[in-house]
């Protein structure tokens, strides 16, 4: 690659470094006094002064009242000639800020200009075609920066440039000539270095039917285009080169067995593309290879042996393919190797013995493969290494003092998720080495806390998670780093005992990360520049009494870590949250849910950051109300005050949170109505969890116009009314493919190592609560159940395509279930038990395919239960129960007696006008017959010394006014004799079979609050059916 001059260089130089004058004569040449340069290379540079932008001031003292001569950055010479002469062969102004001004066309006014470099100068604009004047320039460096990319259209110019051996167009926007470039660069013979780095171009031909005139290039570096092609075959002929970067550039395909004609390639790096097939044994061939990189590519197959023929290679980068098999022990041949890199692929078996013949090198990176066996003593040869990274194996071996008792530069070790490698070193061994970086993550060191860390005094990363440790963490250990440690992860232990009171001393700490252990006590203070403080699931009682609130700002607070991240859920901490919790101006993610916190939330937030923007405070005793200045969160994404005894009405405040994504109050006593503003204000809201709290009132309809709501969850509470026909709108479940848009997270990694978590929430489903995390983007859900909702499911929910559960249960609905059900195609749970559905079950319901749950059981349905495709596999009879007017083979009820209960409901509406007829026949035969029982109990009998069981058997609507003595419980009302509900002729139900059908026990008198969900009471049951039996 081409050297990079400091700026601070030019800079020292001003412009004298810019412009480089001198002569060139047959006979040597004698600098003299000048007598002042002429008035037209004057009046050029004065055009040049005017044409550029000069924020420092540096052409000041360019001005046509002093000689030219005299400004400052020019230096004339003269020859024997008596007036002089500026002949300008180097012009180099590379390193300014001219502030996007464009290139001036002047300079190709200077005909003798043999040398121009702009690199990183921000000019912009087109490159002006006058620049193929110059055709003595052998060097031609126009590389940009990213701030100002100058256009390169049209290249015709550089035909003029024969004697051009340098161009640099790197950060050049070439996309115009993308076709062409080619064949304009193909007219430049002396052509030995050309850079195309970063040029949008997006086409190379695979083959060249013109002569190739690029025979004398040395150096092609073409990395960070767009090709999407095939490597091509026209680089075969540039048998000079010594070095191609060819990587980023979307090739696909094999690696050409002809590479092998490059036999003087030095550098060969063709990563970061989409190359296929294993490498050609060919390569073997290039043994002039120092470098050889072809990482992030999907190569696979063995690493041929061949590849040890490369006995100059200093670099070999293979990580991030597919390859597979053994590392051959050939690579063990390649001496001079100082760096290998084999990570990120399939490689198996043991690592070879010979790798301790690598004594030069000093990165090994084996990482993330599919190793085994052990961990060869030989590697305790490469006492030059400062870094070992084995992690992700299957490495199974004993680690011990022989390993690593050479290895005196090594400054990291990361052996992590090695479920079998021990770590076994004596208890009071001290290594020849200063570690700064310890992974042993998943690893055995345990159960004792590892002693030989005493001696590590400059730690910046110890990752411990995982290790079996079964002790308590000893006092010297907080002193060991105290001034080096920036990361610390002992999670997943058993560790026990307290804390030091303080951490505050140790100033470069970022991250500490203790979760899943038995450490009890008070939280400790911890130090003010922090990032990460993650305690959760131990044992501790309380948070500090005060903390200092004057986070230092660091690089990550502004964008990767999003704040301050303070995790302690799963304690046991107790009393209140302290009011210094909503003063810590850098606070970004706060979760003290599952405590025993209790008291009210604190009202100071009006002190707090705005870029807070995760609060868990679930699961605990919190009290009151939601304060008003919890508005002030204006960042906030994430809202979890679920489980707690919270209540009153939604401040009004809340809708300054548009951001939010996530809102979840459920299982508090938050009553009123459900506000308006939820629809009108939160329209980034993607979860609503509302559930079991005392909400009444109707929903708001607007809750439709929330595009991003996936997840609707108002189950037990009072809420009336209808269903919003809006609930037909939800963008994201009319979409089988659309997912969450935006992902609240506190999850975080360091150096591959995750802490945090994802957003998680509760969901009702299947009968059952399941906790959704990693997986709840994909989740969609609306559950309205145990309310007093009444009126009819709108049929808009059929456009809910990727709705997976649906649960209306236990409330007042009624009419039919809507035929547009079917196109709910991804539905898996449908709950519309307990409510007054009617009529004949939907033949569409047969093409959810993706059903698993299905409960229709205790309303007034009727017909015969469709079959075929889904309902095939939900063979359970009680999905249908309480539903006296159905029939089929699932229920064992037998349709042929009442066949036309057997109607769809297309047949149902068209036979509906043959069968009212028959209706009213029927209905005028029993009023007369009726009539007539009644006029002859009326006038010649005493209806009150009638057999109680005989006045229950002429129906309720003779009983009004007469004392009937009562059952001694509904078991007996119910147990008199009645028709065979089979049958289902002329014979009626008793009302109290019927009811005892569908309402298996009596409701409870209010709402039991249990462990996975609310039940409130069960609406009434009609005591009679909707219609009369059809005979």
């Amino acid at each position: 690659m081409k050297a990079v001059l400091p700026y601070s260089f030019y800079f020292s130089l001003m412009l004298c470094g810019l412009m480089s004058l001198a002569f060139s004569f047959k006979e040597a040449a004698v600098a003299t006094p000048t007598r002042g340069c002429s008035e037209v290379e004057q009046d050029a540079l004065l055009a040049f002064k005017a044409n550029v932008k000069d924020p420092s001031n540096r052409l000041a003292s360019w001005s046509p009242r002093i000689d030219c001569c005299k400004w400052s950055g020019v230096v004339c010479r003269s020859s024997k000639a008596s007036n002089a002469t500026l002949f300008q062969e180097r012009l180099d102004l590379s390193g300014n800020d001219f502030e996007g001004t464009p290139i001036p066309h002047f300079i190709g006014s200077f005909q003798k200009l043999k040398y121009l470099e702009l690199y990183g100068s921000n000019f912009s604009g087109v490159i002006p075609s006058q620049l193929g004047n110059l055709s003595s320039l052998y060097h031609l460096g126009l590389q940009s920066t990213m701030d100002a990319i100058p256009i390169g259209s049209p290249l015709d110019w550089l035909s003029g440039l024969s004697s051009l051996r340098f161009l640099d167009l790197t950060f050049v926007n070439l996309s115009t000539v993308s076709q062409s470039w080619l064949s304009v660069v193909n007219m430049l013979p002396s052509l030995r270095e050309l850079y195309l780095f970063d040029c949008n171009l997006n086409h190379i031909p695979s083959s060249f039917s013109s002569h190739l005139n690029l025979t004398s290039l040395l150096i092609l570096e073409i990395s960070y285009n767009d090709f999407n092609s095939t490597i091509p075959n026209w680089l075969w002929n540039l048998t000079k080169l010594s070095t191609l970067y060819f990587d980023g550039n979307s090739l696909f395909g094999p690696i050409p067995i002809e590479i092998a004609t490059l036999s003087r390639l030095r550098e060969l790096y063709l990563g970061g593309n989409n190359l296929t097939g294993s490498i050609p044994t060919s390569i073997g061939n290039l043994t002039s290879l120092i470098s050889l990189n072809l990482f992030r590519n999907s190569l696979s197959g063995p690493i041929p042996i061949e590849i040890g023929n490369l006995t100059s290679l200093t670099s070999l980068d293979l990580s991030w393919n597919s390859f597979s098999d053994l590392i051959p022990v050939e690579i063990c041949n390649l001496t001079s190797l100082t760096s290998l890199d084999l990570s990120w692929n399939s490689l198996s078996g043991p690592m070879p013995v010979e790798i301790g013949k690598l004594t030069s090198l000093t990165m090994l990176d084996l990482r993330v493969n599919s190793l085994s066996g052990s961990i060869p003593i030989e590697i305790g040869k490469l006492s030059k290494l400062p870094d070992l990274d084995l992690s992700q194996n299957s490495l199974v071996s004993i680690l011990s003092e022989p390993h690593l008792a050479n290895l005196t530069n090594l400054k990291s070790l990361i052996l992590r998720e090695n479920s079998q490698i021990t770590v076994s070193l004596d208890y009071d061994w001290v290594p020849p080495f200063q570690l700064e970086f310890i992974d042993l993550s998943s690893c055995i060191v345990g159960p004792r806390f590892p002693q030989w860390l005493r001696s590590q005094k400059s730690m910046i990363e110890l990752s411990l998670s995982n290790t079996s440790i079964e002790d308590n963490v000893p006092s010297w250990f907080w002193n060991i780093s105290f001034a080096t440690f920036g990361f610390i992860d002992l999670s997943h232990n058993k560790l026990f005992g307290t804390l030091p009171s303080s951490l505050e001393g140790m100033t470069r700490l970022d991250v500490l990360v203790l979760s899943y252990n038995k450490l009890e006590g008070l939280i400790p203070r911890w130090p003010p520049q922090i990032l990460a403080l993650d305690l959760s699931f131990n044992n501790f009682s309380a948070l500090p009494s005060k903390v200092s609130t004057q986070l230092n700002s660091s690089f990550y607070f502004n964008s990767f870590w999003r704040g301050f991240q303070l995790m302690s859920s799963n304690n046991q901490i107790n009393g209140s949250i302290p009011s210094y919790i909503c003063n810590l101006k850098q606070l970004g993610s706060l979760n003290l849910s599952n405590n025993q916190l209790s008291g009210e939330i604190p009202k100071c937030w009006q002190e707090a950051a705005a870029r807070l923007y995760f609060v868990h405070l679930g699961n605990n005793k919190l009290s009151g109300e939601i304060p008003e200045s919890l508005g002030n969160l204006i960042g906030l994404q994430s809202l979890h005050l679920n489980n707690n005894n919270l209540g009153g009405h939604l401040p009004l405040s809340l809708q300054n949170c548009s951001g939010l994504v996530v809102l979840d109050l459920a299982d508090n006593k938050f009553s009123e109505s459900i506000p308006t503003w939820i629809g009108q204000s939160l329209q980034n809201l993607t979860i609503l969890r509302l559930r079991s709290n005392d909400f009444s009132g109707i929903i708001p309809a607007n809750l439709g116009e929330l595009n991003d709501l996936q997840i609707v969850d108002l189950a037990n509470n009072n809420l009336s009314g209808e269903i919003p026909y809006s609930f037909g709108n939800f963008n994201a479940i009319t979409s089988r493919t659309r997912t969450m848009v935006q992902k609240v997270s506190t999850e975080r990694e360091v150096d591959f190592i995750l802490f945090g978590g994802s957003d998680s929430i509760s969901i009702v489903t299947k009968g059952d609560e399941y906790i959704f995390s990693s997986i709840l983007y994909l989740v969609k859900s609306i559950d309205l159940s145990n309310n007093s909702l009444i009126g009819e499911i709108p049929i808009t929910v059929g456009s809910l395509a990727g709705l997976q559960t649906l649960n209306l249960s236990r409330n007042n609905l009624r009419g039919k279930i809507p035929y547009t059900i079917g196109g709910m195609i991804s539905l898996e749970t449908l709950d519309l038990s307990f409510n007054n559905l009617s009529d004949v079950i939907p033949q569409s319901l047969t093409t959810l395919t993706a059903l698993s749950h299905l409960n229709l059981s205790y309303n007034n349905l009727s017909g015969q239960i469709p079959s075929g495709n889904q309902l095939q596999t939900l063979e359970d009879a009680s999905i249908y129960k309480g539903n006296v007017y159905l029939c089929g083979d699932v229920i064992q009820k037998n349709c042929s007696n009442y066949n036309r209960h057997n109607l769809t409901i297309e047949g149902y509406q068209n036979n509906r006008s043959q069968l009212l007829p028959l209706y009213l026949g029927s209905f005028a035969e029993y009023v007369t017959g009726l009539w007539e029982v009644v006029m002859f109990l009326a006038y010649t009998l005493d209806s009150s010394r009638l057999p109680s069981d005989i006045l229950k058997k002429l129906g309720p609507e003779i009983l009004e006014g007469h004392e009937v003595p009562q059952a001694s419980s509904l078991a007996e009302a119910s147990s008199q004799p009645s028709g065979d509900p089979e049958t289902l002729g002329t014979e009626s139900l008793p009302t109290e079979a019927i009811a005892s059908e569908r309402a298996p026990s009596p409701p409870p008198e209010k709402c039991l609050h249990l462990q996975r969900k609310r039940k409130r009471v069960i609406p009434s049951v009609q005591t009679s059916p909707s219609r009369p039996p059809l005979s």
